[in-house]
């Protein structure tokens, strides 16, 4: 009995652990599901696409408001408005306390009266929605606007009054100021940019001048150098073969006197030898004994 009661228990303890162990895990999948979500942004339905280029290429509609299906994990359509619509339609159609994505084609006149539009993309959360629904629409955001390319303003809402028709305005005006100013600015950089080009060009010509008058100047410096080089050189040449003729002669000199005294010593030697061979044969026929300090040395 005591041994199957510790194998129930032990069985129980095990069962908990695996059950423990099975949640930890599916908790930890789902965690990674959603960092994965998060860090990518959620997939823009196709047709959103599609809608969006009819918008921007035939103005076939005046906005669209988009909503993620959490279920669907996916960007959808909410509402397309129609041409004809204003802005005020535009602003009822999104939702007072939910996140929202939307696209509104904005026209305007500027002060030279030209009529121009921009496509506004507003990304509508306000405070009082989910927070779950604020963390999705805020991380699905940067996907979103590239999947939309041509977006030109964008707007960040969290209360009607940020996105009102005189800011919408607003920035219309500031962005087409901006992009004068930029005009200009290019303009003024093209004047800059030719200017310093001249600049450099007169810089580089000067410069060229300079060092063409110093190579002049130098060269003919050096050659009146290596003239006056060759000019020492051949003198020196001159008396190094007078020193060295002069040095041959007593050179010569030397080996005619050692000849000299060589033939005096050979002949000398003759005269010795003979001079004992005479001696010899004289002590041979008296039958003396030479005396060794008669021996003469040379």
């Amino acid at each position: 009995k005591r041994r199957e009661e510790r194998g129930s228990k032990l069985e129980g303890k095990r069962n908990k652990t695996l059950t423990s162990t099975l949640q930890c895990s599916s908790d930890q999948n789902f965690q990674a599901h959603h960092k994965a979500n998060s860090a990518s942004g959620m997939h823009v339905n196709d047709e959103c696409k599609v809608k969006f280029m009819e918008l921007k290429a035939k103005r076939t509609y005046r906005y669209i408001v988009f909503k993620i299906d959490e279920k669907a994990q996916e960007v959808q359509i909410e509402k397309l408005g129609n041409p004809e619509e204003t802005y005020d339609d535009f602003a009822n159609s999104i939702p007072e306390n939910e996140c929202r994505y939307a696209i509104y084609d904005f026209d305007f006149t500027t002060e030279d009266n030209c009529q121009k539009s921009k496509i506004y993309f507003i990304a509508w959360s306000p405070d009082t929605s989910r927070v779950r629904s604020k963390m999705l629409y805020a991380s699905s955001k940067d996907r979103f606007k590239r999947e939309m390319d041509g977006i030109q303003v964008e707007l960040q809402a969290t209360d009607p009054s940020e996105m009102s028709l005189d800011i919408i305005k607003e920035r219309a005006l500031s962005k087409l100021f901006s992009f004068s100013r930029m005009e200009t600015g290019k303009a003024q950089l093209s004047v800059v940019e030719a200017w310093k080009e001249e600049k450099m060009t007169k810089v580089t010509s000067k410069t060229q001048k300079k060092l063409h008058e110093i190579s002049g100047w130098e060269n003919k410096k050096t050659r009146k150098i290596e003239s006056q080089i060759a000019s020492l050189q051949r003198r020196m040449d001159g008396e190094k073969m007078e020193e060295t003729e002069k040095l041959r002669s007593k050179k010569a000199a030397v080996h005619a006197k050692a000849r000299e005294k060589k033939a005096k010593v050979q002949t000398r030697r003759a005269q010795e030898i003979l001079h004992a061979e005479e001696e010899a044969v004289r002590l041979q026929a008296t039958g003396q004994i030479p005396n060794k300090s008669s021996c003469s040395c040379f």
